[in-house]
């Protein structure tokens, strides 16, 4: 898989022909050019049977040392890469696999359980695009992580 860099423009763009909860980047851009999956028709994705891969619920630790040790704030990128880091023996085949949306199923993982923080209160949902910020239960949380 190829990595390409969009400025602004392009990137409000294609979020604006984006269906909300589905599509990727990816997805988008294959539905503007008229490149179609298996002659038009979408690949049906098969689910991981249960207990395969790292549970999204392992990612919660590590999102929140990365955090706390970068002084509460850092860069979406800066965070999911650190988790990898850390869990890099704890990842098994399945979670490096790339999914049906082109995106590696643990990095996925990562973002799902990020939106769950947010939910709990632990992580900011007003934060700047792009940067995850602890909330000040996302700080005790890390902080009682460490004993």
């Amino acid at each position: 898989m190829k990595a390409i860099r969009i400025d602004e423009d392009v990137w409000s763009a294609l979020q604006k022909k984006a269906r909300a909860f589905e599509d990727t980047p990816n997805s988008v851009l294959r539905r503007v050019l008229g490149i179609d999956r298996a002659n038009g028709k979408r690949r049906r994705a098969h689910r991981v049977p249960r207990g395969v891969r790292t549970p999204q619920s392992e990612f919660r630790a590590p999102i929140l040392r990365i955090l706390y040790e970068a002084g509460g704030s850092a860069k979406m990128s800066e965070v999911v890469d650190g988790v990898g880091a850390l869990m890099q023996q704890r990842l098994n085949d399945v979670d490096r696999q790339t999914m049906a949306s082109g995106e590696i199923r643990w990095r996925n993982a990562v973002q799902w359980e990020r939106n769950q923080m947010v939910n709990e209160g632990l992580l900011r949902k007003d934060s700047p695009r792009g940067v995850w910020q602890l909330t000040v239960k996302g700080v005790k949380a890390a902080e009682s992580d460490e004993h």
